[in-house]
Order: C-alpha cells, then structure tokens, then sequence
C-alpha cells in the first residue's frame, strides 16, 4: 500500500489508500481532544484561579503559532518521518509531564510544548495529503479529512467518564494515543511530498482587501479558544461534574458536525457576508440564552449544541470570503495570515473567557462569548451596507477546514477549486 496512490482511481479508493493519515490524525484528536478538557478540569480541581487557567490553556496556542511557522525549518532538515516521531514523542511526554509538576507556570510551559508539537504533527500529515490528492479528488479528501478531525475530537470527550480526571490514569491514554499516532505514519512506505512554506504578506493589506472575512476568522479563534479551552473551566465553575463537562464540550463538537455543510451549501448560494451576519447573530442569541439557562439541564445542551453549530463553522465560511475577494496570487500569503490572526485570536479567548468567570460568575462565560459574537455582527452589518455592491470576480466553492488547520490543508482547500 502506498499514499501515493490516492491520485488514482476513485474517491473511495482514494480514501481507502489514505486511511493511514486518517488514522494518524484520529490518534492524535482523541488524545489531543481528551488531554485540553482533563487539563482545564484538573488545573481547577488543582485549586488554580480561573484567570490564571485561563492563561494556562492559552498556552497551546502560543505553542501552535510557533510550531506552525518553525516546523517546516525541522522538517527539511530532517524529513517529515523523523520530525514526525519526534514531535509526538515529546507531545506525548508532555503530556505526562503534568503529573510531575503541578505548578501554573509548568502547566503553561507544557501546554506551549503541547501546541508546538501538535502543529508540527499536523503539518506533516496535512502536507502528505495534500501531496497524495489530485484536483479530482482534493476536495473530498478535504471534505473525509474534516469529518474525521471533528468525530474524533467529539468522541475525545466521551474518554472523559472512564476515570477520575483527579487521578493519573487518563493523562496515560491521551499520552497513548498520541504515541500511537506514530504507527501509521511511520510504517507507511511512501516518500513524504515536500512542504512549501506560505509566503508573507502584510496583515494590514489583507484586511483592507476582506475585513469581514478577517475579522471573523479572529472572532472565531477567539470564540473556539474560548470554548474549547475556556469551557472545562466555566463547566465546573457552573457545578458541572467531570463527565458533564465531556458532555458539553461534545455537543458544542456535535453542533459543528450538524451545520457545518448546510451552512456551506447555503454560503455557495448567497452572500457569505450575509451567512456570517446570520451566523454570528445567531451564536451571540444562544449565548444570551445559555447565560440565562441552568446548565445541568437538557435545554441548555441544546443551546450549546446550536451555539458550537454556529461558531465553529464560522471560521470555514470566513476563509470561503477570503478566497473569493483576494486574487489568486494572494490565497497562499491570505492563507497564511488567517492561520495568525485566528491563532491570536484563539490565544486571547480563554484568557477572557476565564477572567470574566472571577469577575461575573459562572455567567459571564457567556457574556464574554455574546460580546464577541454581538460585535462581529455589527461590524457585518455595517459592511453589507456601506459596501452593497461589492464585485466578487469568481465565488469559489465552500470546503470545511478545521480552526486548527495548518498551511497544507489551508493549500488543499485553495488548489481543491483551482
């Protein structure tokens, strides 16, 4: 068997000569997925202050930047296999490292590790697929990619009820996993493709050029970081168990699964500025609502479920904008800038989020996140009037893309309409 081969035959075979990256990357949600949540939920029962969490948890994202724009150095050093294997290897000691040391600013430095080593992993098996599709089957494989990036990390919560996350035994599983992510990628006898590093463009230029579609993709990092990070923390913080916790940041993941493609559908249909002002209204409604709502209670889980429904396919919309409004030979250097501006985004959300829980209670987790998503959709109101007319020369098909995507897949998502 030979990645290579996804350029030939079918869909299905192509995703059949591919299942060792789908593999690689279902290992390394699970553990990934699981190892967040215990963290935000351990670092509180630790007795660590919210806010101080808060910056624990933003840590990954620091790490992530770094590792999104240092790993390709490594990589061609070394070859992507070595890399690799190193990565996950210290990924996974990381991981346990939290048993060691359980202290704020250890915490914080394990988590920059963490998201340093995570991106590298994914760069790797982003840039592999994208080197293995072909264009008539790119977007697919993009398409089976994202489902299985989101299935895993909504199953990662699920690992949650099968232990006490006060003891050390699931800090093992997420190292497991993430160890075992090694297998299939390294046992795969095929040449790695060679990664092309996105070149540089100013930030400034590209949101003159789409300032709804970067603006949002900021919100949505800071939104998902929130969430994601934030959400272990706010759930406690609310009287919510463990297991509960899993439960609620699972139906946020679940909510994705259920809108991301009608959403896409509708955005090919009309005007993505006005999905995102929909969208947006719609997150900054339910967070209203689930501020106000007991959150031990089934009607509050299907809020969460409609509000991650909303807020994480935002950021596949806002990418879709970008790429219709900017000229083809600024997608790759837009790419690249939507990676940082989502990735400060995400940095800055549990932060918040976190600290309003000090300040407001548990409900101001939700204030925050109402705040946020309010704000953006004043601001896509205001372009939808001041720029009615807007020219879009070519509208592109929407594709999912996962808010932690790296270049490669943003490069697949790119040439999968090329």
């Amino acid at each position: 068997m030979r990645i290579a081969r996804v350029r030939e035959g079918s869909t299905t075979q192509a995703v059949f000569h591919a299942w060792p990256l789908f593999l690689a990357m279902a290992l390394i949600m699970l553990g990934n997925g699981l190892q967040g949540t215990l963290i935000g939920v351990r670092a509180t029962l630790e007795g660590f202050p919210a806010a101080v969490t808060g910056f624990v948890m933003s840590g990954y994202f620091v790490g992530f930047l770094l590792g999104s724009s240092l790993a390709p150095k490594l990589m061609w050093q070394v070859g992507h296999v070595r890399v690799y294997a190193g990565l996950a290897s210290l990924a996974s000691t990381a991981t346990l490292a939290h048993l060691i040391v359980i202290n704020p600013l250890a915490w914080g430095l394990f988590r920059i590790v963490t998201g340093f080593c995570l991106a590298g992993l994914y760069i790797v098996a982003e840039s592999w697929l994208n080197g293995a599709s072909s264009n008539a089957n790119r977007g697919k494989l993009l398409s089976v990619y994202m489902l299985t990036f989101s299935l895993a990390m909504a199953g990662s919560q699920g690992l949650l009820r099968f232990d006490d996350p006060g003891g050390f035994k699931l800090f093992i599983v997420a190292s497991v996993l993430v160890s075992l992510a090694v297998v299939p990628i390294s046992l795969t006898p095929t040449r790695a493709p060679a990664f092309e590093e996105p070149s540089g463009v100013p930030i400034r230029e590209l949101f003159r050029a789409a300032p709804l579609g970067m603006t949002a993709a900021a919100v949505t990092g800071m939104s998902n970081g929130a969430l994601l990070s934030g959400g272990p923390v706010y759930g406690l913080e609310a009287g919510m168990t463990a297991t509960r916790v899993g439960t609620f940041i699972a139906v946020t993941l679940i909510g994705q699964l259920i809108f991301q493609w009608p959403l896409g559908a509708l955005s090919d249909r009309i005007s993505r500025r006005r999905v995102i002002l929909g969208v947006t209204t719609i997150a900054a409604i339910a967070a209203v609502i689930a501020a106000e709502l007991n959150p031990l209670g089934g009607p509050f889980l299907l809020v969460a479920l409609v509000f991650g429904g909303m807020t994480y396919p935002m950021y596949s919309v806002s990418i879709s904008h970008v790429n219709d409004v900017v000229p083809d030979d600024k997608l790759v250097a837009a790419s690249a800038a939507m990676i940082m501006v989502n990735g400060f985004g995400a940095i800055s959300g549990p932060i918040v989020a976190t600290a309003s829980l000090g300040v407001l209670g548990a409900t101001g987790f939700w204030i925050v996140l109402a705040i946020v998503h309010g704000s953006l959709g004043l601001f896509a109101g205001y372009r939808l009037v001041a720029n009615r007319n807007i020219e879009i020369t070519r509208k592109r098909h929407f594709l999912p893309i996962p808010s932690r995507a790296t270049a490669p897949a943003h490069r697949l998502l790119r040439e999968s309409d090329s």
